[in-house]
């Protein structure tokens, strides 16, 4: 059960997602007359380890590529991109550590939440056990005092019989 968890968690970390990140701004112009609304919409993608690290390794082939082009303009936007491609590889490879430690700290307490569980789940078959045998215990001793009391009433009727057939 804890490796099937694990695996589903892992699966879940390596899944891609995208969200939209929408910013405004209010421009007013000089003479207070207009107001402008500009609504920036920045799109971002969480991405794997293993996505973020092809990013990195094309960036510096890209890299190297300008600069045995000898162009500088392509070689700063190369190292610029390089740059933010490591820097994303950081964070996500920071992201699924911290992600892993969560779900590992989840995966343990559900085990440790299973073993309370059991534990009570024993205590409690065990006093109900324990009330089975002595209600059936208690049962049986009724049963063994109606018996006695039966085969003395019986025997006080036998003898109530015999003796009102000796008067007669």
């Amino acid at each position: 059960m804890k490796k099937l968890f694990l695996a589903a968690s892992a699966t879940l970390l390596l899944t891609a997602i995208s969200c939209k990140k929408e910013t405004s701004t209010l421009v007013t112009t000089d003479n207070n007359t207009d107001t402008v609304a500009v609504v920036h919409t920045e799109e971002t993608t969480i991405m794997t380890e293993t996505e973020a690290k092809a990013k990195v390794d094309q960036a510096k082939a890209d890299l190297d590529a300008a600069i045995k082009k000898g162009d500088k303009v392509a070689e700063e936007r190369a190292r610029k991109t390089l740059s933010d491609a490591e820097l994303a590889w950081e964070h996500t490879k920071a992201a699924v550590n911290s992600a892993a430690q969560d779900v590992k700290v989840g995966v343990n307490n559900a085990v440790e939440k299973t073993n309370e569980a059991a534990k009570d789940a024993k205590k409690d078959l065990k006093t109900a056990t324990e009330n089975v045998k002595s209600d059936v215990n208690k049962a049986a001793q009724d049963t063994k005092d109606a018996t006695k009391k039966a085969a003395s009433d019986v025997k006080d009727a036998y003898n109530k019989t015999l003796e009102n057939a000796k008067a007669k």
